[in-house]
């Protein structure tokens, strides 16, 4: 009989396994997942956004009775092709994130709250210092909680795309979406259902992949 991995082995290989990859379709050729994909994969998508909650935060946010410093919002493939087609044809958006979102089974949108607001008088210079803190353990926080979104799918077979959101983070696309304007945005995390990983969308690996190293690890003595 087979030994078998550890959990450590098996989270290893999750993070080793993870990789970019950026599903570029044209909005107007875009075909919806069958029905029976859609229903098998979006409760995964939907545990996987839970379970990554789970990630470590140092202050409690405390905004609308939530302590989290994140937020995540799950949209399907059809509000995701619709929000395509409005960054197309209502903002003449002519780069890749329409094309991007087309391509995708589903999406999280991931924001996070910060302290600081340039929109408020700025502090005295020893709290704004203090609220700075806070916000850079806000920001680590949401990110921890991306990665681990970004492992959970993984584990699950689908296809993933970590984007700053480029367009997305206009004032007129938080109204479409009905983001806060409080609310900085971190990530559009674009998902392929793993049924669909074989064909051919319009597939383009990460382009950092292969670059990677461990000359950034430092041992001081």
């Amino acid at each position: 009989m087979m030994n078998q991995p550890s959990e450590a082995e098996v989270v290893e290989a999750v993070i080793r396994r993870r990789r970019t990859e950026k599903v570029l379709l044209d909005p107007d050729h875009a075909e919806p997942a069958p029905v029976e994909v859609v229903e098998r994969n979006a409760p995964l998508v939907r545990s996987a956004i839970e379970a990554a909650g789970w990630a470590p935060f140092h202050y409690p946010r405390g905004v609308d009775g939530v302590a989290e410093p994140w937020r995540a919002r799950l949209i399907g493939q059809e509000k995701a092709l619709e929000t395509a087609r409005h960054l197309r044809d209502n903002l003449a958006d002519t780069g890749k994130l329409p094309m991007l979102l087309a391509g995708c089974n589903a999406a999280v949108l991931v924001t996070w709250l910060p302290e600081t607001d340039s929109t408020e008088p700025a502090p005295e210079p020893r709290k704004l210092q203090e609220l700075r803190r806070r916000d850079e353990e806000h920001l680590a926080a949401a990110s921890a909680f991306v990665q681990n979104l970004l492992l959970l799918l993984t584990a699950h077979g689908m296809g993933t795309y970590w984007s700053s959101g480029g367009g997305l983070r206009s004032p007129e696309m938080y109204t479409h979406l009905g983001i806060p304007a409080g609310e900085s945005f971190l990530a559009a995390v674009f998902i392929e259902y793993p049924e669909l990983a074989s064909a051919d969308r319009g597939r383009k690996p990460g382009a950092l992949r292969d670059k990677r190293s461990t000359g950034w690890l430092r041992e001081p003595t």
